[in-house]
């Protein structure tokens, strides 16, 4: 199917192309779903970071993740990001973690931070993808200002697309894809 419903399928589009071997990031680690597929797509040669500032998230994400070992985890957030040399592939998925306290939220300023130092870590051809969500207290702020920093991205060097699920009642999530471009 061409056109997507839920945000998953589109992150699922993406994973499916070649990242055999590559270094991933999931940096919202959440209950460790992406990073499962994150580790799924780099395969055994490849390595997947996760940060997370909840315990919980670390601690679900080590048991989904059992009999995998190419990963480390840490209790950190995201805004650091660049305790990693580089990467070829990242994820955040913003907001909360599921079926815990909402009012733990990710926020504009350290995704802010960490989207900038995601783009300047990132390898050539690498891909990050930012699941956004509206509907928890910090949701609106944090979405208007990962729209302006992605709008403010240099052209010539990123491509950056916007997926909105127009239809859907109740807040659907935004899926921003962003490419580093390949300079000759």
């Amino acid at each position: 199917m061409i056109v997507k419903e839920k945000y998953f399928e589109v992150v699922d589009e993406v994973l499916s192309h070649n990242f055999l071997g590559k270094i991933a990031v999931d940096c919202t680690l959440g209950k460790g779903n992406d990073t499962l597929k994150l580790l799924k797509a780099v395969g055994e040669s490849g390595f997947v970071y996760g940060f997370d500032i909840q315990e919980e998230a670390i601690e679900k994400t080590k048991e989904l993740l059992k009999d995998y070992k190419n990963f480390k985890l840490f209790l950190d957030s995201h805004e650091n990001i660049d305790r990693i040399e580089s990467f070829d592939l990242a994820i955040y998925n913003l907001g909360f973690l599921p079926g815990s306290d909402k009012k733990v939220t990710t926020l504009r300023d350290s995704t802010l931070k960490s989207l900038k130092k995601a783009t300047d870590k990132i390898n050539e051809a690498g891909i990050i993808i930012v699941v956004s969500y509206l509907g928890h207290v910090n949701s609106l702020e944090e979405r208007e200002g990962v729209d302006e920093f992605l709008k403010s991205l240099d052209q010539k060097k990123f491509k950056v697309e916007k997926r909105e699920f127009y239809n859907q009642a109740h807040n659907p999530p935004i899926v921003y894809l962003i490419e580093k471009k390949v300079l000759k």
